[in-house]
């Protein structure tokens, strides 16, 4: 959803409210004509489905329903479809449904039309319809394509009727693979483009994505089954922090046998990744400058330099995924923010790594959620296996990860981006750095002063020997 004026409200209003939920103020965008977006969605393979990129913060794409075209959200963190407006044919179930995200809640009638959605037509489906307002403008929505499991809609009529768009598209095509992918896109130096969706296929230039590790999608316990995600376990000191060692992270989540595996979310509703404080201090704290503060629309999140170059990897499956520093800090003005100094008098970023927004419970079942700023750098394939409702497969659930940054070239973006070219990033150091090396020129100066001490002592005591001499 990217408007030409105020184009995202994210948290606290209904529709970025409930997918993007870790920003809560306006942010600006730019509108991609729908026939530019069509030449784009056309020029991909049946099956694949153009997103449109707004600013690195929200992504969408074009899907018809009931021969009526609408711009969604696509959230991998839910499962439900809502559109804004009159969707004219289709079909009205007669029952209401509200889809509660993390911190909102949209409401409306359950009703039923043709979607056509990346190559697929798929009668019949169910959708929440919604009332059209200031906040929900007409023809938006979201397209959740998480776990079936946690719709609120299919709770309401059943099933088959009213399982999600993913669920009827793989019951309808037995022979395909039952899998999605996403590839977000981004803007920096070295790439820009806008990224896109596939359904039982994958990206051509990313068929690699299928020789990477396959990473068992956690479940949660069968009385909190709503709750389940697209889930899985970090390896075991599996967050390797910006001073190159591991964060030191005890699990939550009550059914994981290592407790130093933390459980993850991918979910590209999220514009900032959630962590818990401990973690969010690991990454940010320990620069110079840097202060958890309270910002207006945001909560409490780090401020830092932005010329300060973060870098931290996480580990899957045995292998490395590096974040490109870009897609650690951003500027004040992407969230209309007037720019602001750091403690150290340098202009001021925000990290994009938040502490956690909203309560999980006392019971959480998972311990980060790995949002777009991790999300845009990798290329990720999601296989439903035996979460397809009404299925007797019983191939476990699994993701695959393909890492898309190159941390040379993603260095290289940081210093034309934030440096204006000029690599300054060997002039700086941690905090623990810093006071070390406060203290070792304290050191130096305390022995250079109790040597000057010394010395002239002995020159004043050999001068009143050499007085008395005379005399």
């Amino acid at each position: 959803m990217a408007w030409s004026f105020v184009v995202l409200l994210f948290f606290a209003t209904a529709l970025i409210d409930s997918a993007i939920q870790a920003l809560h103020i306006p942010i600006q965008g730019t509108r991609a004509s729908v026939s530019n977006f069509r030449r784009q969605a056309g020029s991909l393979r049946p099956g694949t489905l153009a997103l449109v990129n707004s600013g690195d913060i929200s992504y969408y794409a074009e899907i018809v329903l009931g021969n009526q075209s609408f711009r969604v959200l696509v959230d991998t963190g839910s499962s439900d479809l809502w559109v804004s407006g009159s969707v004219l044919k289709s079909i009205d179930t007669g029952k209401d449904a509200a889809i509660q995200y993390a911190a909102n809640k949209v409401e409306g009638s359950i009703k039923q039309a043709t979607l056509e959605f990346a190559g697929h037509v798929v009668p019949d489906q169910a959708f929440l319809e919604i009332p059209s307002n200031s906040v929900n403008k007409e023809g938006q929505g979201i397209l959740g394509l998480g776990p079936g499991s946690s719709s609120f809609i299919s709770d309401q009529i059943g099933l088959p009727g009213g399982a999600p768009a993913l669920d009827r598209i793989f019951a309808q095509n037995r022979s395909s693979p039952n899998y999605f992918t996403i590839l977000l896109g981004r803007s920096d130096p070295t790439d820009s483009f806008n990224g896109s969706i596939t359904v039982s296929e994958v990206l051509e230039d990313y068929k690699a994505i299928l020789n990477e590790p396959k990473l068992n999608i956690t479940t949660v316990p069968a009385n909190m089954i709503e709750d389940q995600h697209l889930q899985v376990l970090l390896d075991a000191d599996g967050l390797i922090g910006p001073d190159g060692h591991p964060i030191r992270f005890e699990s939550n989540v009550t059914q994981t046998e290592n407790r130093k595996q933390a459980t993850v979310v991918f979910d590209c509703g999220f514009t900032l990744p959630q962590v818990t404080r401990s973690i969010a201090e690991a990454i940010y704290g320990k620069f110079v400058g840097s202060k958890f503060t309270q910002l207006p629309g945001l909560g409490g999140v780090w401020v830092l330099p932005c010329e300060q170059e973060v870098n931290i990897t996480f580990s899957f499956g045995g292998k490395l995924y590096p974040i490109h520093p870009l897609d650690m800090s951003f500027e004040p003005s992407v969230v209309n923010l007037t720019d602001f100094q750091t403690t150290s008098g340098e202009r001021g970023c925000i990290g994009t790594f938040q502490p956690f927004t909203y309560d999980r419970g006392s019971n959480p079942t998972y311990d980060m959620v790995l949002g777009m700023a991790f999300m845009r750098n990798v290329y990720s394939l999601f296989d439903y296996g035996d979460f397809i409702q009404n299925s007797t497969l019983l191939e476990t659930a699994y993701v695959q990860l393909h890492s898309l940054t190159d941390p040379a070239e993603a260095h290289a973006d940081f210093v034309s981006v934030r440096l204006g070219g000029v690599d300054t990033t060997g002039d700086r150091v941690l905090k623990d750095d810093n006071d070390a090396r406060k203290k070792s020129i304290y050191y130096v100066i305390a022995i250079v002063a109790v040597v000057a001490i010394l010395t002239i002592a002995v020159v004043v005591y050999f001068w009143r020997r050499r007085r008395r001499g005379i005399r």
